[in-house]
């Protein structure tokens, strides 16, 4: 109930860098997905309220006051239970109206409530699945403090002030969302005058580097899989007939320079200089928030001119 989808947000970055090597490549996309989850949970503490029904932040013990009671029997409300408003009730216990301390002020030689209450047929009122936001905007465009919550009978059950809905946001809208779960492909596509030659000597070197840390080799028909001793995907290298078509890398990781082993391919793919890398990265952030990034970049690496150009698309569904 409470994290349902609302919506979808996009981010687009443009990028036109001069960079020298992967590494540089991979901290820009990094410092963008961090600042997408920044602005995510900003956006987020300002659509709380949507997720939120009254029913969960109402009051339910309610106190009212009689029709008949004296404008003395108000303050001493005010004084003992701090509420500046009360829904007011005839002998039977209907309700028949609001009074408040505005009421109150106002009052001038008048002794009986219902001489300064605001009668029911002029009051708002709303049901228990009216969201916090809606109910928020009700009191800010009618200029009053509270709405009474009526159930499907027309009973009342409750009350919304908007210090409750103060009080809810405050308490919903603490602290960063933290990634709880991150899904990540980066695919590296290459050309170059010698990209034949140059991929088959990477492939070798790559196998080479990483059985020599006990990584799993698995040859299949169209390509061939390198897993971790717990038999997870790390690396994939796509064949085409007899060449290589491109590399995959498999991780878990929002910034994957901080995996040794990703930093040791990534040198070794920058050293091979290929005239021209093509990084597409497919990223899917899930937080506490239950709220999900897809991360989508198409950034091409020259090596002749070090210069880098693409974008980073950033999807923040809710």
């Amino acid at each position: 109930m409470l994290f349902k989808k609302l919506s979808t947000v996009e981010r687009v970055y443009n990028i036109g860098l001069e960079q020298n090597s992967l590494f540089n490549i991979f901290d820009h996309i990094t410092l963008f997905v961090k600042e997408a989850e920044e602005d995510l949970v900003k956006l987020y503490d300002l659509r709380v309220l949507e997720k939120i029904p009254v029913k969960n932040i109402m009051t339910r013990n309610i106190i009212t006051i009689n029709k008949n009671d004296s404008i003395d029997k108000l303050k001493e409300y005010i004084e003992k239970y701090r509420h500046m408003g009360y829904p007011v009730v005839d002998d039977e216990g209907k309700l028949v109206g609001v009074v408040t301390f505005r009421d109150l002020e106002k009052s001038g030689k008048k002794n009986v409530i219902e001489d300064i209450m605001t009668p029911k047929d002029k009051l708002v009122f709303i049901s228990p699945e009216t969201s916090a936001s809606e109910s928020q905007k009700i009191m800010a465009k009618m200029d009053i403090g509270r709405l009474l919550v009526l159930d499907d009978k027309g009973e009342l059950i409750g009350i919304v002030s908007r210090g409750d809905i103060v009080r809810t946001y405050k308490i919903y809208s603490k602290g960063s969302a933290k990634i709880q779960k991150c899904s990540r492909i980066s695919n590296f596509y290459f050309y170059d005058r010698n990209k034949k030659e140059k991929l088959k000597k990477l492939v070798d070197d790559l196998i080479m580097l990483l059985g020599s840390k006990d990584y799993i080799i698995s040859e299949k028909e169209d390509y061939i899989e390198i897993l971790t001793k717990d038999w997870e995907p790390l690396v994939k290298i796509m064949m085409a007939g007899d060449t290589v078509d491109h590399i995959s890398i498999t991780t878990k990781s929002i910034n994957i320079l901080e995996i040794d082993i990703i930093r040791e391919i990534l040198k070794k793919i920058d050293e091979y200089a290929f005239e021209e890398i093509v990084l597409t990265d497919h990223i899917t952030l899930i937080d506490e928030k239950s709220s999900i990034q897809r991360i989508i970049t198409d950034v091409t690496l020259f090596n002749d001119s070090k210069k880098t150009f693409g974008t980073i698309t950033i999807r923040s569904d809710f």
